[in-house]
């Protein structure tokens, strides 16, 4: 499979439940955070052939799933949502600056 084949779902995960979108084939799925719910997504991304999972993390909900993910033989990875990222450097910044006008 060359990367233009590898099909690719991108998986939002919240406290309760997890929304799923596979682009190529605009296809969309929402599963709630129970076991009945990751053996469904399984199955789902089994079904569509899916090769790797992106998902966004999200205080620690998204473990449960990255360990369903991986048990089942997919390859995952996990980003920083955006808005979070910029706020934790921002912050990160103030305390370097707090610091050294502390000296």
């Amino acid at each position: 499979m060359t990367q233009d084949d590898l099909v690719v779902v991108g998986i939002d995960v919240a406290k309760d439940k997890i929304d799923a979108c596979i682009r190529t084939v605009t296809e969309r799925k929402t599963c709630p955070t129970t076991a009945a719910g990751r053996r469904s997504l399984i199955a789902w991304l089994r079904k569509h052939q899916v090769g790797k999972a992106v998902m966004e993390a999200s205080g620690g909900y998204e473990r449960v799933w990255a360990k369903a993910l991986r048990q089942a033989g997919w390859k995952y990875g996990s980003s920083i949502p955006n808005g979070f990222a910029t706020l934790r450097n921002r912050r990160d910044a103030l305390r370097k600056m707090t610091r050294s006008t502390r000296r």
